[in-house]
């Protein structure tokens, strides 16, 4: 992911929560939060909470989803995720054509 800026602000961190089935590890939802410099940070719990808000709001049944937390640079561009039901980690499944 890219991000252009005016100014002088620049991007503190971006965080990304991964809302995924806990069973199949189908991905159901994916939330990033860009921060920049002289914001604060938002919390692993407030990311969760407004990740959940999103997914709800789209129809999403967050009561059969679990979640976890991804390095945002982990996704690939023209690639398909899922996440490993016992560790949580994300993993890629293949790649979409060219």
């Amino acid at each position: 992911m890219q991000f252009k800026t005016t100014g002088t602000a620049k991007v503190r961190s971006v965080k990304c929560c991964v809302l995924f089935d806990r069973e199949t590890g189908a991905i159901q939802h994916v939330h990033r939060v860009v921060t920049m410099e002289g914001v604060t940070e938002k919390t692993d719990a407030e990311i969760e909470a407004r990740a959940l808000k999103l997914a709800e709001d789209h129809g999403i049944k967050t009561k059969k989803v679990l979640i976890t937390h991804v390095d945002a640079k982990a996704f690939a561009t023209r690639a398909r995720y899922k996440v490993d039901t016992k560790t949580r980690a994300l993993m890629r499944i293949d790649s979409a054509a060219k």
